[in-house]
């Protein structure tokens, strides 16, 4: 079984505002104009395995992924 890649492992994923975005020009999400996707998914802990990344030919992993549970910050908030 292959592991899918996730936007937690990438180098080029950077942080703008509310926003993720590539550093590379990659669109993260077809949906938005932009193709960049909110933060807020982030802070949520989704596990971002995003599409573009499975195929992307600049995909730079930075380490290993990153455990569910150490994943975003609003629901340990919420279940403090």
């Amino acid at each position: 079984m292959t592991r899918k890649r996730s936007l937690y492992q990438c180098c080029h994923a950077r942080v703008l505002g509310d926003r993720i975005y590539c550093r590379r020009g990659y669109r993260l999400s077809p949906m938005s104009k932009s193709g960049h996707i909110l933060l807020n998914r982030l802070a949520r802990g989704e596990a971002l395995e995003l599409e573009c990344c499975q195929r992307c030919p600049d995909f730079d992993y930075m380490g290993p992924p990153v455990a569910p549970e150490d994943r975003g910050w609003l629901k340990k908030k919420a279940n403090r």
